[in-house]
């Protein structure tokens, strides 16, 4: 774990770190109720400020390469018309990223996606839904370029 990384984690957070992992310089873990739960796998980088941020589960395998400025997101807010911004009750899904991933610089995970075995995700790509195994993606939002020769 390099130096300026954050965690902040509520009662009860879970957060399991694989063997030979690399958590790079001012990366933030955010584990909040109510029912936080991170699971890193073996040999898996982390990048420089990237962003975890839990209410739920997040679930990264092992040998993933996350860029820097990476975030992960298992939640969201609702957008209901009556009610503030504010107001609006927390979403939480959960996010699944499979073993040997290529999550580019700058890109988004949000909530309730599965990024499947060997897919690469291509920089400053926004993921809103699942990603299959060996898949090329990339844009805003992510959608598959091609596959893994």
């Amino acid at each position: 774990i390099k130096y300026n990384t954050e965690f902040w984690m509520t009662d009860d957070a879970i957060l399991e770190i694989g063997d030979g992992c690399t958590i790079q310089n001012h990366a933030f873990f955010q584990l909040t109720k109510p029912t936080p739960k991170v699971f890193i796998g073996n040999n898996t980088v982390i990048g420089r400020y990237a962003m975890i941020t839990a209410k739920n589960m997040i679930r990264i395998g092992s040998n993933v390469l996350m860029g820097a400025y990476v975030q992960v997101i298992d939640h969201s807010h609702g957008i209901e018309r009556d009610k503030t911004v504010r107001e609006q009750p927390a979403l939480i899904g959960q996010v699944l990223i499979e073993d040997d991933v290529w999550i580019g610089v700058g890109s988004r995970i949000l909530m309730d996606v599965h990024i499947g075995v060997g897919a690469v995700i291509g920089a400053n790509a926004v993921v809103t839904k699942d990603v299959p195994p060996y898949a090329v993606v990339g844009g805003v939002p992510a959608r598959v370029i091609k596959y893994r020769e």
